[in-house]
């Protein structure tokens, strides 16, 4: 235990800090500290449950955080296993009582690309995405899925390469890996579409560069194949009342079309 970042990690808490996650400057670095929160158990978590249940199907199954230390301590073993295959994740300074200190992985990929959208750099926009999906790719091929690799959970690091973030939910311990990594491309190809929906480009562009990457016949596409034919109901069902739906849900839709039609032209 490093006693003198105890220390200034409990004496910063005491001050307040009005975020949950907050820098510091630690031996000349900048450091976050991640502080524990309750589980977020929702009703909605129990219908995943119910559906998972209902159809067999395992990536609907609720992956929310444990809470509390338990759940910085889950965190911290996803850091480490991660880190161990050699994916860019954060170092793990210290474990603390309800609180969890990480090194710097890089600026937030969703404000890079914000940035690139606000300067007009097409190019630029289109490398990231691609660059996002095929670090993805890589590591689902390490034989782990993420979680929740949102835009924003991922990073840019001073060396160019995409790093990620944010491991409070781990789906390898709740379903089959493949199907885990098959939540993981839905909620992928979701972030882009939610973000960036005058960009639609984007979205085809971030599926065909994970594809290209992982492979036509990766293992983790059999269980999205068939979430996918099953949501097709919901799908022919909703876009008729398109116009009157929330932004989520068209997003949704978006998101769902692009991938039908790819995964229905493969046998």
């Amino acid at each position: 235990m490093n006693e003198q970042l105890h220390a200034l990690v409990e004496r910063t808490l005491q001050q307040g800090v009005g975020a949950r996650v907050f820098p510091l400057r630690w031996e000349n670095r900048r450091i976050w500290v991640k502080q524990a929160v309750p589980a977020k158990q929702k009703i909605w978590h129990r219908l995943q449950r119910f559906a998972a249940n209902i159809t067999g199907i395992p990536l609907l199954r609720p992956t929310v955080s444990l809470g509390g230390q338990d759940g910085l301590e889950s965190e911290a073993g996803v850091l480490r296993k991660l880190a161990a295959c050699g994916i860019l994740v954060p170092d793990l300074i210290e474990v603390g009582e309800s609180w969890i200190a990480i090194g710097d992985n890089g600026r937030i990929l969703q404000t890079c690309i914000e940035d690139d959208v606000d300067k007009g750099s097409d190019d630029a926009i289109r490398q990231h995405v691609v660059n996002a999906a095929t670090a993805l790719a890589r590591l689902h091929a390490q034989g782990v899925a993420h979680g929740a690799p949102l835009l924003r959970n991922m990073t840019l690091r001073d060396d160019g390469q995409i790093g990620f973030i944010d491991f409070e939910e781990d789906p390898n311990a709740r379903m089959p890996v493949v199907d885990a990594q098959a939540r993981d491309i839905l909620l992928f190809v979701f972030s882009i579409q939610r973000e960036f929906k005058k960009r639609p480009e984007l979205l085809r562009t971030g599926w065909q560069a994970y594809v290209k990457a992982a492979g036509a016949d990766a293992k983790q596409l059999v269980p999205l194949r068939k979430v996918i034919g099953l949501l097709r109901p919901v799908y022919v069902m909703l876009r008729p009342f398109r116009r009157w739906l929330g932004t989520d849900a068209i997003n949704g839709l978006l998101a769902y079309r692009t991938l039908r039609k790819s995964l229905h032209r493969r046998p």
